[in-house]
């Protein structure tokens, strides 16, 4: 099923919680959002319809903050197994992301 698009807008205002927000890092260089309700993924873009590129971490978890959003995750697609000639290879990092973090990045959790 193809994935619909929402503005940041949008986002803020959906009628239901997102279960999922699925950060992207793409090129090493930036990220991409796609958020998760119960019935479809949506790609999280600028008012004109492009898709948001953040920059940065703190950045994304900023942005994550504003929404109705249950869990983030930072996901990490490599191309390894293709570059190697693997067809069937899933090589996806999928890391827990915290959207609040402490003041005191020693302190526990």
């Amino acid at each position: 099923e193809p994935r619909m698009s929402l503005t940041l807008k949008q986002a803020r205002q959906h009628n239901a919680r997102f279960h999922l927000a699925e950060v992207e890092a793409l090129m090493g260089t930036f990220y991409q959002i796609h958020l998760f309700d119960n019935k479809r993924g949506h790609l999280l873009t600028d008012d004109a319809g492009r898709a948001l590129q953040l920059k940065s971490l703190p950045g994304v978890r900023s942005l994550l903050q504003q929404l109705p959003l249950d869990h983030a995750e930072l996901v990490h697609r490599s191309a390894f197994g293709e570059m190697i000639g693997l067809d069937d290879t899933d090589n996806t990092l999928r890391v827990p992301l915290r959207l609040n973090l402490p003041d005191d990045p020693e302190a526990d959790v």
